[in-house]
């Protein structure tokens, strides 16, 4: 008996011996795996603060060309991060044309044109679309990364174009617009079609002829719509702010509902859309 409990006591000790060895490995494992986390996070933190920039007083910049011939082509899509976008319709041309130019500031000159080559403009033939599209680094670490482009293309285009930050200007279009835009400025001349614009802070201005049962539909965070149309023109209209003013001259606004922040009705026969928003700034709607 004596014996057997021995045997038990050896097994059990030897038992409780394994399990602190494995318990300790695996608390030595848990160590190390967290220490070279640590370590690359730290190592990679030093990577990234390296790469910051204290400024942009250096500029690299070039200017690009890009030229589509059109045949079937009825749409240009394009996508700007930073920079001015000019789009005019022309009624005597074949072609888009892109022209432009790409900038980079950082804190040296090498610099800047070193991360110039990062910045680049694609520019697609899609059959019935032309692409544009700003490609640049996600991340700018205190660097500045701007594209300018000024296109020409044929008037009937249709347009849909996006930008962050700066000016969004179109102008003599006979077609279809959609716009939408962060930070800056959207001004529409002489647009024929239906429009779609939105904006977060910044101003819209727009001269806009509405074709039977098309829609005008603009939105403005924090700024202002000022919308000149024909007096012509026949729509739904209502336009409706948070924190701000509306006001309509040189129009015949019929089964007029206006409250402080509302005003709705019917402009001629009513078969068209007009829709304006804004939450805080003013509305200004006239005709022409």
């Amino acid at each position: 008996m004596y014996i057997n409990f021995m045997k038990a006591w050896t097994v059990n000790k030897e038992r409780k011996e394994g399990m602190k060895s494995t318990f300790i490995g695996f608390i030595t494992l848990v160590l190390f795996t967290i220490c070279i986390f640590l370590f690359g996070c730290m190592e990679k933190k030093a990577v990234d603060s390296g790469d910051n920039v204290s400024n942009t007083d250096f500029v690299a910049k070039q200017t690009f060309f890009f030229g589509v011939q059109v045949k079937d082509h009825t749409r240009l899509r394009l996508e700007g991060v930073s920079g001015d976008v000019m789009i005019t319709g022309l009624s005597d041309t074949d072609s888009v044309i892109i022209t432009g130019e790409r900038r980079v500031g950082s804190e040296s000159t090498e610099d800047a044109e070193e991360h110039l080559q990062k910045l680049e403009v694609s520019v697609k033939d899609l059959g019935n679309e032309v692409s544009v599209k700003t490609i640049q680094p996600e991340k700018a670490y205190g660097r500045s990364y701007v594209v300018d482009y000024n296109i020409t293309l044929p008037k009937n285009f249709e347009v849909s174009a996006s930008n962050v930050s700066g000016l969004v200007a179109l102008d003599s279009i006979n077609n279809s617009v959609s716009i939408g835009h962060v930070s800056g400025q959207i001004r529409l001349d002489k647009i024929s079609g239906s429009v779609f614009a939105s904006l977060v802070s910044g101003q819209i201005e727009g001269e806009v002829t509405l074709p039977l049962d098309g829609t005008i539909s603009m939105s403005v965070v924090s700024g202002s719509i000022e919308l000149d149309i024909p007096q012509s023109t026949s729509a739904q209209f209502s336009a409706s702010v948070v924190s701000g003013s509306i006001s309509i001259s040189n129009l015949i606004l019929q089964n007029q509902v206006s409250t402080p922040t509302s005003l709705s009705g019917r402009l001629g026969d009513g078969r068209g859309t007009i829709s304006l928003s804004v939450v805080s700034g003013n509305i200004s709607v006239s005709g022409f």
